[in-house]
């Protein structure tokens, strides 16, 4: 039972009480009878209010009790003085001393209220500290469970850039592990520096709209300039960027990270992510983009060294030819395939004429320069899939893939002339170098690469005796 109910339940006692000893008290007195049971009774009934008063003051408190005290006193002496009972009305003191006891019952509970309340009230700060402290706690247990996710994430993306050498799988894979690690709806592009250039090209990018700067915006150029990441909010309140900059731009993004990636103290590219919201991305953001721009460059170089290195085992130093030993084993391989699908092929082999005299005319390194200058017409004039290599000294030997013999003395003859015509400058002075060229064809010259170059390689013979400058295909 709540406690305006029983505070109900009382006031409607006291009051019912009240009237009711109220009448029997007139009753009692208005007979004026002088015998001892009639007295006790108007003494009863007088002491009775009490019960009345204390119900009163339990239900209605000072604004209900002192009322009914002072109306109680008054009926009392009333009915007494009526009655003729003068000694009785010294009862009417005992109504006092319930108002006593009703009033400082009051004060008690009020003291008890005002404690508890204040108690409740302590007890609410606390909770309400708690529970903020709790909130606090449960922030930083989100924050640490998503930066143990992002770290996570950093493992594998380091785990997986440690598993491959292929340049172009790298930069998909910082690309592609860059979005799922930052956990962003935006778009990811990766610019690494042509060195030859000296400028960006995008070279992966995980798109959520279209990119129209294959080589980078003012952003990209500013974090290769100052070799500093970037981070904008809004592009359109950036003071550091005039509206011209990135009038263009803002069509496409409004908020970015950018980080440079450094290898070996040099800016070898630009990674960036960028979204049409402004304020998409945080500091931490930024951060993590740092790292994972950091082991970008270092799988990234290692990349580079790799695809170095597989160069120089295959390639030679001088010309950049295929050497000797790899062009055999690919030689191999075409024979198979040829033989297999039943077409032809055509060997040539060039050898420089007169490669001695440029020597003894220009100083020894007039050789070497005459060789890269035969690598580089060769390579012009090379189809794709076919073989270029050098084979030994000045000699040249080219693999033409799916070619008949007509169609290998067209390509022998226009190589021939091509350089032919190709001028050389050696000293300053403007020079012509001519080839020999001895051709074979598989399968009619040779089933095996060792009787189709021994073919080529007669044949070059025959060319240079018969006066050099020319093809000789047998």
């Amino acid at each position: 039972m709540t406690p305006s109910r029983e505070r109900l339940i009382l006031g409607i006692i006291s009051f019912i009480l009240f009237l009711l000893i109220t009448y029997v008290s007139f009753a009692l007195s208005s007979g004026r009878p002088q015998d001892q049971l009639h007295i006790d009774l108007i003494a009863t009934a007088i002491i009775s209010f009490n019960a009345a008063l204390a119900f009163g003051w339990l239900a209605f408190g000072e604004w209900g009790g002192v009322p009914m005290t002072a109306a109680a006193v008054i009926l009392a002496l009333w009915v007494v003085l009526r009655a003729g009972f003068y000694t009785q009305a010294l009862l009417t003191l005992s109504f006092l001393v319930t108002a006593f006891i009703g009033h400082g019952y009051i004060r008690i509970k009020e003291r008890i209220e005002q404690v508890y309340m204040l108690k409740i009230e302590k007890t609410e700060e606390e909770t309400n500290l708690f529970a903020n402290s709790i909130s606090e706690k449960d922030k930083v247990i989100g924050s640490l469970e998503e930066k143990l996710s992002r770290y996570s994430a950093l493992k594998e993306v380091t785990e997986a850039l440690s598993t491959v050498l292929s340049l172009d799988a790298i930069n998909e894979l910082i690309v592609e592990k860059t979005g799922s690690t930052i956990g962003k709806d935006a778009r990811v592009l990766l610019f690494l520096v042509d060195m030859k250039k000296q400028e960006l090209m995008l070279s992966a990018s995980k798109e959520v709209h279209r990119t129209r700067a294959k080589k980078g915006d003012v952003f990209d150029q500013w974090v290769l300039r100052h070799r500093k990441s970037l981070i904008i909010e809004d592009i359109e309140k950036d003071f550091r960027f005039s509206t011209g900059d990135v009038e263009e731009a803002r069509q496409s993004f409004r908020s970015l990270i950018t980080t440079p990636l450094v290898s070996e103290d040099k800016v070898i590219g630009v990674l960036r992510m960028d979204s049409k919201e402004e304020s998409l991305f945080t500091q931490d953001d930024l951060r993590l983009l740092n790292i994972i721009s950091d082991l970008g460059a270092v799988a990234i170089q290692n990349a580079l060294l790799f695809s170095r290195t597989q160069e120089l085992a295959i390639r030679d130093g001088l010309t950049e030819l295929i050497v000797r030993r790899y062009f055999t084993e690919r030689f191999r391989e075409e024979i198979k395939r040829a033989a297999r699908g039943k077409n032809e092929l055509a060997v040539l082999m060039l050898d420089i004429d007169n490669f001695k005299e440029y020597n003894d005319k220009y100083g020894h390194m007039a050789g070497d320069l005459v060789l890269k200058h035969l690598a580089r017409v060769l390579t012009a004039m090379t189809r794709e899939g076919d073989i270029v290599a050098r084979y030994g000294g000045e000699e040249i030997v080219m693999l033409l893939l799916d070619t008949d013999r007509e169609k290998a003395l067209k390509a022998a003859e226009a190589i021939r002339k091509r350089v032919e015509a190709e001028p050389l400058v050696l000293r300053r002075q403007k020079t012509f170098v001519t080839a020999s060229v001895g051709l074979s064809v598989f399968p009619r010259d040779g089933m095996s690469e060792e009787e189709l170059l021994r073919a080529a390689d007669e044949r070059l013979y025959k060319a240079k005796e018969k006066g050099r400058n020319r093809v000789c295909a047998g």
